[in-house]
């Protein structure tokens, strides 16, 4: 497993709608991606073939009712505000009050767009009743059960090869085809990249300094980053930025970037920076309550920061415009590295 704490790590406990009002058109801010204006799909466009995992996607003309599933991750849903596209229904946030996920709330219209729980499975007959003409399901973690369901009520878009290894550049570039906006996702993917580098020219600072990014939502265990491999590692090794050795050679979770530690080992989550998020008040105490971590170099000095799980998930699952809200998330421990 390769995508966020949030949805790999805590354990969840798991009537037909009205089809929301919504369609495929150009958002009347002038788009949503950073400095670009949604340009109208083309019709020259179509038909397009997307290929993945199922097999081959024919899209015979640009999609005006799209539904977006998928609990594990927002790339489908980012790409296409990004582009400036509201879809008529997509995935609730499960973990937001209001179902949607943080970086997206100026966004998301609920008036045009419907929120769907698709956290204990997928509701066919209300996707169906949406009326679709276009499925994305690249970030549905349990598209290989769902995939046949989904294809039977609309044309489904699901990932290239394994769920949670496309990057969110390739997640841009193929939600970009199946709309007809291609050339739109190639600003989007250049204008988050910028917005990455603009981080990395404004602290130049996190050059060769060492970090741990973990969260902590078990008593007496700490999950980590242990890998360059995971998304979060490689997104902050764009800013300069490395894993501090001590978790690189630490047991990991079934195989996965994740790192396990316990209490006792607690010592080894020292760097230069220490980041790190709580799913409880009692956990941040019980955690900063140890010997261990009191005498951590990084907490003696104030570089240690606490952020939330919601900004860790999106580090981990990034994706277009998720990206620089999570890195300003982390401005105020980047800006510690300055001193």
């Amino acid at each position: 497993m390769t995508r966020p704490f949030l949805r790999t790590l805590i354990v969840l406990s798991l009537a037909a709608g009205l089809a929301a009002c919504g369609s495929v058109e150009d958002d009347e801010e002038g788009g949503t991606a950073p400095g670009g204006s949604a340009a109208g799909s083309s019709s020259a466009a179509f038909p397009v073939s997307i290929k993945h995992k199922f097999g081959t996607t024919e899209i015979e003309q640009a999609p005006e009712r799209i539904v977006v599933i998928g609990d594990g991750g927002t790339d489908d849903v980012d790409a296409l505000y990004a582009l400036g596209v509201h879809p008529v229904a997509m995935s609730k946030d499960a973990f937001a009050a209001d179902g949607i996920h943080p970086w997206l709330k100026d966004k998301v219209d609920t008036e045009r767009t419907k929120l769907l729980d698709t956290m204990n499975g997928v509701d066919y007959e209300e996707v169906a009743a949406l009326q679709p003409d276009l499925i994305l399901a690249t970030s549905d973690f349990q598209l290989d059960k769902n995939y046949d369901k989904l294809a039977a009520v609309a044309p489904t878009v699901g990932f290239e090869t394994e769920w949670g290894r496309q990057t969110w550049q390739k997640h841009v570039q193929v939600v970009g085809k199946a709309v007809g906006r291609e050339e739109k996702a190639e600003q989007v993917v250049e204008d988050t990249e910028a917005a990455i580098a603009k981080v990395k020219e404004k602290h130049p600072a996190l050059k060769g300094r060492t970090y741990s990014l973990s969260i902590g939502n078990t008593p007496a265990k700490i999950f980590t980053i242990a890998s360059e491999d995971d998304f979060a590692a490689k997104l902050m090794g764009e800013l300069g930025l490395r894993l501090t050795p001590s978790v690189t050679d630490i047991k990991t979770v079934s195989g996965s970037p994740t790192g396990e530690l316990s209490f006792e080992q607690l010592d080894k989550l020292d760097a230069d920076l220490v980041i790190i998020a709580f799913t409880t008040p009692e956990l941040r105490k019980a955690f900063e309550a140890s010997t261990l971590v009191k005498n951590m170099g990084a907490v003696r000095d104030d570089r240690y920061v606490v952020t939330d799980v919601s900004t860790i998930s999106q580090l981990r699952s990034p994706s277009a415009l998720g990206i620089p809200w999570a890195l300003d998330n982390l401005e105020p421990g980047f800006a510690k590295l300055d001193r």
